[in-house]
């Protein structure tokens, strides 16, 4: 075996540990040199496995006056994704989604089976109140002294039931119908309550898939800042996504003649097309909305759910009153009350304070606590996609600003940089969006130098990132491409040999 084969052949768990145990004696940073010298590993190896050690706990990087890489680990010695602990976190996760599927299964049909099923039955007590009531008006029709209250009664009952089929007429408006067509029912009223599901997976490969485009457009070569000003990502974010794709995509930290830090993947080079086969264009995060259903779709919602928790609060106010005490006032907004006690107690054998006892439970408590959770979800959901949403105005808005700065470091104006909408912002014009703007370009600017000059408008200058900006930019027009293109075909295995 060769001395090139033995240096490639190692256990990557054990350089691992080696570098871990340098990093400590050397007080969390090192460069490749000193892990060298403190490991005695061959440099292949140590260069190989830095990728993955910075990945997995969550290190960065930094610069030199000299354009030496210093590997820094802050954030401790603990690997994310090895161990005990991180086992039981894997296998917990899986559980809890395999939990939380069958479960959304069963309340997914749970929740529409409440919030039809109660309107059902409460249209039900309704009807069979309208029957009865015209049957105690016609009944008492030659008693003008006991006519008013059935007449009162079977009005009240009557406005409420009309109230019912406007409203159910209203549903059959031709666009809730082809709502329906497109999304089953169930689904819409689980997107009511639960809001929209969200794939971050699908947004993460979306966004490697662009930055793979632009680092095939930049030859193959990217920086934080332009990293930072396509994905709308804090430096802390960037500087983890970055090293994700030094790993996954085999590149590796460059430091430029004027010192400036980029990241350089050659084998991404090595395509056989013209052009990145993927867009390089990453649109803006769009804000998470209260739904996807039309709005009328969730008046509608809004209007079962409120129609159960307007009679349950009827059933439980009148329960709290009591039967007797009811007949005694001779209230008619009670009839439909009354009639469903005196129905409830002789079709289940029941006294009439049974009969109270059971209403107040199963139409009063249970459908008011239903209805108030259906109402009480979605808005504390909506509280915290509130502050999503803050998170994804931030990140776009970031965008927005390297954009400007990257247009020209020497020369940048914020007065007139503003989001895209006023929906879109990040903050209300004024001092505050003012202050955001500033607090972005210093956690851009990092340890560069900030030059303020002027007062209105105020003019910012990053003379540093200016050069580097120029470096960069030169040392892509010295890369030449074809070095790195597949070539000729020179062997096909479809064609015989001759």
């Amino acid at each position: 075996m060769s001395k090139s084969q033995k240096i490639t052949e190692f256990s990557a768990d054990r350089v691992e540990q080696q570098l871990i145990a340098a990093l400590k004696k050397n007080q969390g940073s090192a460069t490749v040199a000193d892990l060298v010298g403190l490991t005695g590993l061959p440099k292949y190896q140590v260069q190989t496995m830095l990728p993955v050690v910075v990945n997995a706990y969550r290190g960065h990087m930094q610069v030199t006056e000299s354009g030496e890489v210093i590997y820094r680990f802050s954030q401790g010695y603990t690997n994310q994704s090895k161990g005990l602990a991180a086992t039981w976190r894997r296998t917990i996760k899986k559980v809890l989604q395999v939990t939380t599927l069958i479960l959304k299964a069963v309340f997914k049909a749970w929740i529409v089976v409440m919030l039809v099923g109660y309107f059902a039955l409460f249209v039900f007590i309704l009807i069979a109140s309208v029957v009865i009531s015209i049957a105690l008006s016609f009944a008492r029709k030659d008693d003008r002294d006991d006519s008013g209250g059935g007449i009162l009664g079977f009005y009240m009952v009557t406005r409420v039931f009309e109230s019912f089929l406007l409203l159910w007429l209203y549903s059959g408006d031709p666009q809730i119908r082809d709502q329906k067509k497109k999304k089953p029912f169930f689904k819409a009223v689980f997107e009511f309550v639960f809001g929209v599901e969200e794939d971050p997976k699908a947004y993460e490969l979306k966004v490697k898939k662009a930055v793979v485009a632009a680092l095939q457009e930049k030859k193959g070569s990217i920086t934080l800042e332009e990293l930072m000003q396509m994905t709308g990502a804090s430096r802390p974010e960037a500087d983890h996504l970055i090293s994700q794709l030094l790993l996954e995509m085999e590149g590796e930290p460059r430091v430029s003649g004027e010192g400036a830090l980029y990241f350089f993947f050659p084998e991404l080079l090595k395509t056989s097309k013209q052009s990145p086969l993927s867009n390089s264009h990453l649109p803006e995060r769009p804000l998470i909305p209260f739904s996807r259903n039309p709005p009328k779709t969730n008046r509608w919602i809004v209007f079962l759910n409120g129609f159960n928790l307007v009679l349950s609060a009827y059933f439980l106010g009148f329960g709290a009153v009591g039967f007797q005490a009811l007949q005694a006032t001779g209230d008619p907004l009670s009839l439909v009350y009354q009639i469903t006690v005196v129905l409830t107690a002789a079709g289940f054998h029941l006294g009439l304070a049974g009969a109270e006892s059971a209403l107040m439970t199963l139409l009063g408590v249970v459908p008011a606590l239903y209805s108030a959770f259906f109402f009480g979800i979605p808005a504390v959901r909506r509280w915290r996609e509130h502050r999503k949403n803050h998170a994804i105005k931030t990140q776009n808005f970031r965008r927005r600003l390297i954009s400007r700065v990257l247009e020209n470091p020497n020369a940048i104006r914020l007065d007139s940089l503003e989001p895209v909408s006023e929906r879109d912002a990040v903050s209300k014009p004024g001092p505050v969006r003012e202050a955001i703007k500033e607090k972005l370009l210093r956690e851009l600017a990092d340890s560069r130098t900030l030059e303020v000059d002027g007062e209105n408008p105020v003019i910012y200058r990053l003379p540093d990132l200016a050069r580097e900006k120029k470096d960069i930019t030169e040392l892509r027009l010295a890369t030449n491409t074809d070095d790195y293109r597949p070539g000729a075909v020179v062997f096909d295995t479809s064609k015989p040999v001759e």
